[in-house]
């Protein structure tokens, strides 16, 4: 597949954000409901992971300066 010739594949182009919407046949949404996820378990409470987090952040060492 020859790709030298097409805009798209081009390193230095540099496509108005209107022409970027035309080469992907993307919109704007209508539904912003799309863009919900479905990743997290009902059995899990967010505090846990919360929790977690914290704790690989660091957040609950007892030397704050370490």
């Amino acid at each position: 597949m020859d790709r030298s010739n097409d805009p798209r594949y081009n390193f230095y182009a540099s496509p108005s954000v209107d022409e970027l919407v035309a080469q992907q046949g993307k919109g704007p949404l209508t539904d912003p409901t799309v863009l919900l996820g479905d990743f997290w378990p009902e059995e899990e409470p967010v505090e846990e992971f919360l929790a977690a987090l914290h704790e690989w952040r660091g957040h609950n060492r007892a030397d704050r300066a370490a």
